[in-house]
C-alpha cells in the first residue's frame, strides 16, 4: 500500500508554507493546489467534531511562477505531486513548463473538483510526462474525462460551503463512489479513513493508494502506526 498526504496537513495561509507540519519521508506529498496567478481566497480554518474535521479554505496561493522559482523547496522532488488547478489553457501552460523543467517530480494532480474552479468545465488532461491524476469530489463523474490519460482518481472531501467535510463523516460518500469505480477498474485512492480497520476496508474494496488528510488531525496515533 502506498500513502500520500496533502489537505488537511499542508501548511495553508500567507507566506511559502507549502511543506506540510508533520514529516513523515516514505510518504508522496501533494502541494496544495496552485493557480497559473495569485489567488486570495478565504481565511482557512479547521472544524474538529467527533472523528471528523470540516476544511473550510479559499485556495489562497502565490501562484505558479512563484511557486516554481521556489527550487529549494524541491530537495526530494520524485515524491512530489504538484496539485494545478484553473481553465484548460492555463493547466496545458502549468503542464508544459514543468515538462521541461530538469526536476523530475512524482506526478501532476489536476483539480477539478475545488470549489473557486469546479465551474470552469476543465475535461482536457493535457501532455505530460509525469504520471497525472485528477481530483473530484464524489459527485462528479469519472467518464467525463480521459482516463486513458489518467494514472488515477484522488477523492475531495465531501462539498460543504466553500470547504468539504473530511474523515467519518464522508465515508459513506466517498466508499460508495470508491466501491464503483473500482469494480470498474479505474484506480480509486482510498480515503475517510479513521482506524485500522477502515484501512482493510480499502484495501478489500481494491484501493493501492491511501491519501492522508484528517487522520493525522484527528489520529495522530494511528499515522505513527502507518509510519
Amino acid at each position: 500500500m502506498d500513502y500520500f498526504y496533502s489537505a488537511s496537513v499542508m501548511g495553508y495561509g500567507n507566506g511559502r508554507l507549502w511543506h506540510s507540519k508533520f514529516s513523515f519521508p516514505n510518504f508522496t506529498r501533494v502541494t496544495k493546489t496552485i493557480t497559473l496567478q495569485s489567488r486570495i481566497g478565504i481565511p482557512f480554518a479547521i472544524i474538529k467534531y467527533n472523528n471528523s474535521v470540516w476544511n473550510r479554505v479559499g485556495l489562497h496561493n502565490v501562484g505558479f511562477y512563484k511557486f516554481f522559482s521556489e527550487t529549494d523547496l524541491f530537495k526530494e522532488t520524485s515524491s512530489i505531486i504538484i496539485s494545478l488547478a484553473g481553465f484548460d489553457h492555463e493547466i496545458e501552460h502549468m503542464v508544459g513548463i514543468l515538462n521541461n523543467s530538469s526536476l523530475l517530480f512524482g506526478g501532476i494532480e489536476l483539480n477539478f473538483s475545488c470549489p473557486n474552479v469546479k465551474d470552469h468545465k476543465n475535461r482536457s488532461i493535457p501532455i505530460s510526462k509525469y504520471p497525472v491524476y485528477i481530483k473530484l469530489d464524489y459527485s462528479q463523474d469519472p467518464y467525463e474525462y480521459s482516463l486513458d490519460d489518467v494514472s488515477g482518481i484522488r477523492l475531495n472531501s465531501v462539498p460543504k460551503w466553500c470547504g468539504g467535510v473530511s474523515g467519518k463523516a464522508a465515508q459513506k460518500y466517498n466508499w460508495e463512489f470508491i466501491r464503483k469505480f473500482t469494480r470498474e477498474g479505474i484506480n480509486v485512492a482510498g480515503c475517510s479513513f479513521t482506524s485500522i480497520d477502515d484501512l482493510k476496508v480499502l484495501k478489500d474494496l481494491g484501493c493501492t493508494e491511501i491519501g492522508i488528510g484528517s487522520s493525522i488531525l484527528t489520529n495522530p496515533k494511528l499515522i505513527e502506526m502507518l509510519k
